[in-house]
């Protein structure tokens, strides 16, 4: 077959093989064990919300209430994963609608959308784990898709306009409310749609003004339902707290007390910040310059990329943010001038972050010969497990046990950092915290013992991993608790009689 005829099948039948190669990089992820740490809390959260406690005032985590309610729509780890795989193809597809709207040429649109379909699949970037990035693409890239729909000057229809700004914020409003640095997104569209109306040689200020404040409104509003329904809880403090004002010491958190801070901020981090203000200015002087296919892909990806970076955290799945601004990109190879080099300066200072800030690296060959020789019959199940490490029997084992030794309505604690236990055993922890590090990152050690003594938990388990100091929680063990079962670094105790 010469080479006319492929491309020429290739061009008929691309969205075929696109399809086939996702389908490819992502049937792993529906029969993976349960053993990832995040995941298992999102699953105990969504759990405890099906049982009908508050978010916030009954159960804690450090992010906004989406996550945790689409998994408690999803009640279970696998129905959780066969929801990311579904929401991921319909987040492709919306990728591919934009794409048609920023290129004429056909190549373009097809590179773009393969390079996003296999970098937002592929383990490298966690593509495959129920992340809050991997959700919060959709809607952001929903919301991009419905401004630049209507930006053209020479579209007359206002009430569309109207109705477009205003969905549009609504839907960066719902990306930020499943993870707040897709806040950053929506600072994106402000300063591009600003851009363009400087651009226009009519400038209708009032109706600018009316668009502006469409968009500004759209984005509030959830934000505003979501403070007034955890106000009506009880739960408003918590919520504010955990899922905003706590992120701020967070963002210095990891990189620990060497570092410098101004105003609780690191400096590390106002350095990103001027660095992304200097992009701006540079965009903003420029803009009769570049096109404005061009400053959109620039400021988005230089926005997302300070928000992945906000923590300086070398977790690969905050780089998931930055891939649909990258991947747009490269649709620009194929122009006629300058521009073609725009997807080569972003690619390096992805490749730069990913590197100085010493991102965790998943190999992909190994993860996708795992499965597959699993799938084929070359590995047995318990083979298949023991790639994702040594701890996955032993979650299960542990899980099994508390699921024969307690009823349902009965609460556990671990001090450890495998909340997946709770969501396996289908058992809620005594306390807010879900974690050992949340715990201790958010001094919670009073309130964890008030709650430990209040109502002592049948069984506690101890993981050997955390090796942090808790002096009043291993004597409230000793004198309460003795050890019935262990499996793997797991030390099961059972409340004395």
């Amino acid at each position: 077959m010469d080479g006319k005829r492929l491309k020429k099948l290739f061009a008929q039948y691309w969205w075929l093989i696109l399809g086939g190669t996702v389908f490819f990089l992502r049937l792993p992820s529906l029969f993976e064990p349960f053993t990832y740490g995040d995941e298992g809390i999102y699953l105990t959260l969504g759990q405890a919300i099906r049982r009908g406690l508050v978010l916030y005032r009954d159960i804690h985590d450090n992010k906004p209430p989406l996550l945790y309610l689409l998994a408690a729509i999803a009640g279970n780890f696998s129905y959780y994963r066969a929801a990311l795989f579904f929401w991921s193809l319909a987040t492709i597809y919306l990728f591919y609608q934009l794409s048609c709207l920023l290129f004429k040429n056909k190549n373009a649109k097809i590179l773009s959308t393969f390079i996003f379909a296999l970098l937002t699949s592929i383990h490298t970037f966690e593509g495959n784990v129920g992340n809050a990035e991997n959700f919060m693409m959709l809607p952001t890239i929903a919301a991009m898709l419905l401004i630049y729909q209507i930006s053209n000057t020479k579209y007359q229809n206002n009430n569309l306009k109207l109705k477009n700004y205003f969905i549009a914020g609504i839907l960066f409003s719902l990306a930020a409310l499943f993870k707040i640095p897709a806040a950053f997104d929506f600072p994106t569209i402000l300063f591009w749609a600003f851009l363009l109306f400087l651009n226009q040689r009519k400038k209708d200020y009032l109706l600018f003004t009316i668009y502006y404040l469409l968009l500004i409104i759209g984005f509030l509003l959830p934000i505003l339902i979501s403070l007034i329904y955890y106000a009506s809880r009880g739960a408003l403090n918590q919520y504010l707290k955990a899922a905003f004002f706590q992120n701020i010491p967070y963002l210095a958190s990891w990189a620990g007390t060497q570092v410098q801070t101004w105003g609780g901020l690191p400096y590390p981090l106002l350095i990103r910040g001027t660095l992304l203000m200097g992009v701006v200015v540079i965009l903003f002087l420029f803009r009769k310059k570049l096109a404005s296919s061009v400053i959109l892909m620039v400021s988005w990806f230089s926005f997302s990329l300070f928000a992945a970076l906000l923590s300086s955290r070398p977790y690969p799945h905050y780089l998931l943010q930055v891939i649909p601004a990258l991947a747009l990109s490269f649709g620009l190879v194929f122009s006629k001038n300058k521009e073609k080099i725009v997807p080569f300066v972003l690619s390096f200072l992805l490749v730069f972050s990913f590197l100085y800030f010493k991102f965790w690296h998943y190999p992909n060959i190994s993860y996708y010969r795992n499965f597959y020789q699993f799938a084929f019959g070359f590995k047995t199940k318990e083979s298949y497990f023991n790639y994702f490490g040594e701890q996955t029997k032993s979650l299960y084992h542990t899980a099994t046990f508390l699921k024969l030794h307690t009823s349902p309505k009965e609460k556990i604690f671990i001090w450890g950092n495998q909340p997946s236990i709770y969501a396996l055993a289908n058992r809620l922890p005594t306390g807010r915290y879900t974690v050992a590090y949340h715990i201790i990152d958010f001094n919670g050690y009073e309130e964890t013992m008030n709650a430990l003594r209040k109502n002592p938990p049948p069984y506690i388990i101890v993981s050997a991993e955390e090796k942090r100091p808790f002096p009043e929680f291993f004597a409230f063990l000793q004198n309460n608790y003795i050890s019935v079962f262990f499996s793997g670094d797991f030390n099961v105790l059972k409340l004395k009689k």
